[in-house]
């Protein structure tokens, strides 16, 4: 079976596109009156308008991974903590997509820029995850990454889910703070949206694009892999 990044690539050609071992995880409740709440949708936040009932039971099933904290109300997961809390907390509306398909070549996760034209022309970004092809990736040396990585490798499934969603939102942190960062995104997304066979040039910005991605990652698997409790 292809591994991660073939996938990744492939995507590519034809749409876009610290650590507490053994803390006892929990999610602290939250106040659906309080909108500063991230856990709490709305049109600046994280949106879910898009997920069936068993998508929305998934989601909240990867965020309380997310929004895991400590006895001490310390996140279990800093990193992966930051990172959302700084997407659902930026005032831009960011639409969530799940799929379960299995048989599919679809990347793992996906960061897209979209437009509204109805009305005022508007931009939003969208974050896929494709659940079934992140249940069928493989952990094994043939998919290490150059920076030694392992994707998903000791993790248990809404784990696995959790590291595909940290990479996305390291995307998603960068298109909203970063404005060169956002060119290259929207240059490789048109090179792709046209069919472009130009795969140097789309090669190329993908590395730039990636890399930041790539490090928050591998963080981020640090701490899923070293935030879980022991098995007895």
């Amino acid at each position: 079976m292809a591994n991660r990044s073939i996938l990744r690539t492939a995507l590519l050609l034809t749409a876009v596109m610290t650590i507490r071992p053994n803390a006892r995880a929990e999610v602290q409740p939250c106040n659906e009156s309080d909108h500063s709440d991230p856990t709490v949708e709305t049109a600046s936040s994280i949106r879910t308008d898009r997920l069936s009932k068993s998508q929305l039971k998934a989601w909240e099933s990867i965020l309380r991974i997310v929004l895991a904290k400590d006895d001490l109300g310390r996140p279990v997961h800093p990193k992966l903590f930051a990172l959302y809390q700084q997407v659902a907390t930026s005032g831009r509306a960011i639409f969530l997509e799940l799929s379960t398909q299995r048989a599919t070549m679809r990347a793992a996760g996906l960061c897209r820029i979209e437009r509204d034209n109805e009305g005022e022309p508007k931009e939003m970004v969208l974050i896929q995850l494709n659940l079934g092809m992140i249940d069928r990736a493989i952990a094994s040396d043939a998919t290490r990454r150059a920076d030694g990585l392992i994707p998903f490798a000791g993790l248990r499934k809404k784990e696995r889910y959790a590291e595909v969603l940290g990479h996305e939102l390291a995307h998603v942190v960068r298109l909203l703070t970063n404005p060169d960062y956002r060119g290259l995104y929207w240059e490789r997304q048109t090179l792709a949206d046209t069919g472009s066979q130009d795969t140097q040039v789309i090669g190329r910005l993908t590395l730039l694009i990636e890399k930041p991605a790539e490090v928050a990652e591998t963080e981020i698997w640090r701490e899923l892999a070293a935030g879980r409790e022991p098995k007895m």
